[in-house]
Order: C-alpha cells, then sequence, then structure tokens
C-alpha cells in the first residue's frame, strides 16, 4: 500500500469560463432594457434602477475571465489560493471527471449559507485528490445545484 503524500498542489482557473460573443451581450442589454422598461409602466423606478446595476453588474462579471489560483491539500484542510477550508467545516466530497469538460472537485459544507463550492482539477490526479480526502471526509455524490445548471446553460 502506497503512503498517501502529506500535501497535494496543483494550479487551475478559480472556475471554468465560458468565451461570450458580442451576442450574448446584446441579448443582455436587450433583456435590461425590457426589464426595465416594465418596472418604468410600473412607475417603479426604485426596481429600474436595481435592474440596471444588476445588467451592468451580470455584464462586468460575464467579462471577466478567471484567475489561475493554487490550490492545495494538506493535513488541515483545502487552501484554495491563502484561504484555508478546514476538514471540520465539511460534510462530504464529490468528484466530477469527464474530461475534457468537467474535472472538478465539489466539496459540500456544513454551512448554512455556503453549501458547497467547486474547485477545478486543472492537471490534478483525481485518483490522487481522491485517496487524500477519502481519509479526512466522506465520499458522496453532490448534485448540482439548479443555479450552478442555470448559469452552465447561460454560459456564465
Amino acid at each position: 500500500m502506497q503512503s498517501q503524500p502529506k500535501k497535494i498542489s496543483w494550479r487551475a482557473p478559480e472556475y471554468h469560463y465560458h468565451e461570450k460573443s458580442s451576442n450574448w451581450f446584446w441579448v443582455l442589454g436587450i433583456i435590461t432594457l425590457a426589464m426595465m422598461l416594465a418596472a418604468l409602466i410600473l412607475e417603479s423606478f426604485l426596481f429600474a434602477i436595481l435592474i440596471a446595476i444588476s445588467g451592468f453588474t451580470i455584464s462586468m462579471y460575464g467579462a471577466r475571465k478567471p484567475s489561475t489560483v493554487t490550490f492545495t491539500l494538506d493535513p488541515r484542510g483545502i487552501f484554495i489560493g491563502e484561504k484555508l477550508y478546514d476538514y471540520e467545516s465539511m460534510d462530504h466530497f464529490w468528484i466530477e471527471y469527464a474530461p475534457p469538460h468537467r474535472k472538478e472537485l465539489l466539496v459540500a459544507l456544513k454551512k448554512k449559507f455556503s453549501h458547497h463550492i467547486t474547485i477545478m482539477l486543472g492537471d490534478a490526479d483525481p485518483e490522487q485528490v481522491r485517496d487524500h480526502l477519502i481519509s479526512y471526509i466522506k465520499e458522496e455524490k453532490i448534485e448540482e445545484p439548479l443555479i450552478t445548471s442555470i448559469a452552465h446553460m447561460m454560459k456564465f
């Protein structure tokens, strides 16, 4: 039996990025303007302002490319950059591995409002990651949340 490495590190994008065409931004703008117009017709000026700010924020976030982050597994927990998620805050994990499209580590957290984190595996060996994590937390299938499915469908 092989001994487990004390530390596993790799670099990968912080999230999966979808290249967006100018059509994506045009559709976002048209939807934003239509919703603003509806809010103004209903004399909900504050809501119209909120829609404008939301449309702008979504366009800025949609244009942002992910930075490359160092992920590290060690006996204390999972580091994403400099932030430590200790194993006590985690409930279970699952590895989605269907290259070249999906190579992700999903970790369910015990927190109420932050249910899970998704970590891109990049060039990390999924078996080595699994073997390390199984020593600290249980492995259990994690279904992709509806909001994540919608975000992927919208190329977010």
